[in-house]
């Protein structure tokens, strides 16, 4: 099961059912009551036993104000989430309203983090309730880019980072103890702005993974469970991979899953020769024990090129890249489930698209084992596994696509040319 979420009574029910059928029409979910429950305390009880044996990717409470636990929108509660849909009841509340709140405790945990030496993932409380918001981890080069670009001095270390969309866009780092003290200001245009909030103290790397060991090893094991059990109908599982974070880490989930069911991993670099993580794909599939084939369609990235530039109206770009995918795709004998790395974070309609659904651009069942995970999550996990990373995310970058995208912003523009 994807989601399974909680509510006080009928009436409520009803309301969340409603709101489920409307914008998560292709997820399976199950809406259940606590029997007209009012007592806050009981309801948290309540909630825990039932949670307890739920074996849904996403657990939600939702609640009106009258029985509401907490003091805030949301509280994560390591293992579900409890949220306040802001009126008395959730049937008072808008279809709309009711959406947001289930967004809002399926991003709690990848949001939530425990400032005690290092940051602890999935600990403590929520950075923000912007679910649009994802982590990272900062360390390495990253105070030689503060200081080659702003001419700022930060103590060398490791940071963690909180990225917020907006207009413009903002990233906030972290110290060891939690405390904010940097803020880079990223718009699509002109030039990126870095302000200095206080003296911080970093923490290591390499603590950060032993500290959040055992949530690594769970999260991982997890998504390996789910990819196995969605794969145990399927002869392959075919994972595209572009040398950045996400496809990395699941080429690691697939490779792990097909051991263990006996069937046959494929993945594909297809290279349009602008590729910004084409500098670690060898080296990925070396770790992994996979021979990733190699598609080569810059020939006719380069002619379209010639004739116009992508744009956010014309990603002509895409349509390249997915006829590199078709060439491999359509060799491959057996029942093929694709493997992508897309996450929740990246935008509202990944967040709404179920992480089991049919990719209507290649024809073919998708599955998305990372979705609800947050970029310091999937760092961690390949620091953990000791796999490869591009040091283009070292020097700041927070994902790696094309160094013509049309999405690429003041920051990215400005890394690429300290990159150079």
């Amino acid at each position: 099961m994807h989601l399974h979420v909680l509510v006080r009574a009928r009436k409520d029910a009803s309301a969340v059912e409603s709101a489920l059928e409307r914008y998560y029409p292709d997820w399976e979910w199950k809406v259940e009551t606590l029997g007209g429950e009012r007592d806050p305390s009981w309801i948290v009880g309540l909630a825990r036993e039932r949670f307890e044996g739920s074996d849904a990717l996403w657990k939600v409470l939702l609640l009106g104000r009258r029985s509401y636990p907490g003091r805030g929108r949301v509280v994560w509660m390591e293992g579900w989430s409890a949220v306040n849909v802001g009126k008395a009841e959730v049937r008072n509340a808008r279809l709309t309203e009711i959406v947001d709140g289930i967004e809002l405790g399926r991003a709690a945990p990848r949001l939530s983090v425990a400032f005690r030496r290092v940051p602890e993932l999935r600990r403590g409380r929520l950075l923000t309730e912007n679910q649009d918001a994802d982590t990272m981890l900062r360390w390495g080069k990253f105070t030689e880019t503060i200081a080659e670009l702003a001419g700022e001095e930060l103590p060398p270390g490791a940071y963690f980072s909180l990225r917020k969309p907006g207009n413009p866009p903002e990233e906030v780092l972290y110290d060891a103890s939690g405390k904010p003290i940097l803020r880079i200001i990223t718009p699509d245009e002109g030039e990126p702005s870095v302000s200095v909030l206080g003296d911080g103290e970093p923490f290591d790397s390499r603590a950060f993974v032993r500290e959040n060991r055992e949530t690594l090893e769970n999260l991982f094991e997890d998504a390996v469970d789910f990819l196995g059990g969605v794969a145990e109908e399927f002869d392959v599982l075919f994972v595209p991979v572009s040398g950045g974070k996400d496809s990395t880490c699941c080429l690691a989930i697939a490779v792990e899953t097909t051991d263990r069911l006996g069937i046959d991993v494929e993945a594909v670099y297809v290279d349009t020769g602008y590729d910004l993580g084409r500098d670690v794909v060898e080296d990925v599939g070396a770790a992994l024990g996979v021979d990733i084939k190699h598609v080569d369609v810059s020939d006719a990235f380069e002619r379209g090129l010639r004739e116009r530039k992508p744009t956010h109206e014309n990603r002509w770009c895409t349509g390249v890249k997915l006829s590199g995918i078709k060439k491999v795709l359509k060799d491959l004998e057996g029942d093929v489930l694709l493997v992508v790395g897309d996450r929740d974070a990246e935008s509202r309609r990944r967040r709404l698209r179920p992480p089991v659904h049919r990719n209507r651009l290649l024809d073919v069942p998708e599955v998305n084992p990372v979705k609800g995970w947050g970029g310091a999550e999937v760092l961690g996990t390949l620091f953990r596994l000791g796999l490869p990373v591009s040091e283009l995310y070292e020097i700041g970058f927070y994902r790696l696509g094309c160094s013509v995208c049309p999405s690429l912003t003041a920051w990215e523009r400005a890394l690429m040319e300290l990159s150079r």
